[in-house]
């Protein structure tokens, strides 16, 4: 027998401080779940599963510009110009690092990651943009392309278009544009499918199982990363640069698989809009832009008032929380017509990221039009549970051949 506390964690965590974590993790899922059966709009959203979360959405809008989540503690809102302050203000940053910061809303699995605050992505993302944009956007997305090609090459006449396509395509992209070590290359890729609920995680406690190989891959994707980037100087700057390309792969990855499935989804659904895209695959930049504004990837942003502030005319002390509902944010009827549909804010994590999203769908998009111009729904479509924040697919499945 052993004298000690059983440790079950990379960082060396007690058996014991992962059960209290495991069930700190099921009474903030409670929590949430209890919100909807009060029928309050944003525990309704968070629960929401496959149901639409539209009807929940337009809840908020009705109560005014900033809603308060009494249940949840949250405030709430889809009003645009609410969104733009928040993301414009300084005194509304990041979530925190972990359990510790993760204290107030009861969340001790969030990613390590994509903690990361306004003044980290700042200093950050010139870092990111080194590595991805030296030669030029056009040398990421012929990249793309080419690898889109290839995967679609090796896949049968039914695949996964979410699991069997757009997953793999961020790791196979980065993993050359990042030019890690041949060798590694493929073990990057696949880790970083393992890291595909970071962002549900920011907001929804995802199982303890998922959570916790989901931080083992986190921290396997970052010594990948320190280990096989070619990088010059000091040592905190390449850690530095191995920090920017982990934020910018984990932000990127699922965020830009829902965004491509989400675009598929949307062309298929319109008579004839795919063999349009297929006839001019340049169109896939207009169907990018329209599905960021009508399906976005990531329904919802959060950030925390690290001072007391007015937001609104409300006064939120330090320590609110703020959730912005982007969809709803996006249909806002006060907005400007001619307003860019508003998502992947670049206080935060898509500082380093956001662009590279745009570029790699729409590369994928207009590969998948031009290599299979029959493509065709081929199933039920599956909605991964836990996943207010994207929507994620757990499953699309598809066919070549009309």
């Amino acid at each position: 027998m052993t004298s000690g506390p059983l440790t079950d964690h990379p960082g060396g965590e007690t058996a014991l401080a992962g059960a209290q974590r495991a069930r700190r993790n099921q009474l903030t899922r409670a929590a949430q779940w209890f919100a909807g059966i009060q029928n309050d709009p944003y525990g309704l959203i968070l629960r929401s599963g496959a149901e639409d979360p539209r009807p929940h959405e337009e809840r908020v809008r009705a109560e005014g510009p900033l809603f308060h989540s009494a249940p949840l503690g949250t405030w709430v809102t889809a009003d645009r110009a609410v969104a733009e302050a928040i993301v414009a203000c300084d005194a509304f940053d990041g979530p925190g690092t972990g359990p510790d910061d993760a204290a107030d809303d009861g969340l001790p699995y969030r990613s390590a990651l994509l903690a990361v605050d306004r003044e980290a992505a700042a200093r950050l993302a010139p870092l990111g943009g080194s590595m991805l944009w030296t030669a030029g956007e056009e040398r990421v997305e012929k990249r793309a392309w080419e690898s889109s090609r290839s995967i679609l090459a090796g896949l049968g006449e039914r695949f996964d278009l979410a699991e069997d396509f757009a997953r793999h395509l961020v790791g196979r992209v980065l993993a050359g544009q990042l030019d890690l070590p041949k060798a590694t290359q493929e073990r990057f890729a696949r880790t970083l499918t393992g890291c595909r609920h970071a962002l549900d995680g920011l907001l929804c406690p995802q199982p303890h199982a998922v959570a916790r190989a989901a931080e083992r891959a986190e921290a396997t994707l970052a010594a990948l990363l320190a280990e096989g980037l070619h990088q010059n100087g000091a040592d905190s700057a390449r850690a530095d640069s191995a920090r920017a390309a982990s934020i910018l792969a984990v932000s990127a990855a699922e965020t830009t698989a829902v965004l491509i499935t989400n675009a598929v989804r949307g062309v298929l659904t319109e008579p004839g809009a795919w063999q349009r895209l297929a006839d001019d695959p340049a169109l896939a930049a207009e169907v990018v832009e329209d599905t960021l504004r009508h399906a976005p990837p990531v329904r919802l942003e959060t950030r925390t008032a690290r001072t007391t502030t007015v937001l609104a005319g409300t006064t939120l002390p330090a320590g609110s929380h703020v959730t912005i509902l982007v969809p709803a944010v996006n249909r806002d009827p006060k907005a400007p017509t001619d307003a860019a549909p508003f998502g992947l804010p670049t206080d935060l994590h898509f500082a380093l990221s956001g662009r590279l999203v745009r570029v790699l769908a729409r590369a994928a998009l207009g590969a998948l039009a031009e290599s299979l111009p029959t493509l065709r729904t081929a199933g039920e479509e599956v909605t991964r549970l836990r996943s207010p924040v994207l929507g994620a697919p757990a499953s699309f499945p598809v066919a070549r051949a009309a």
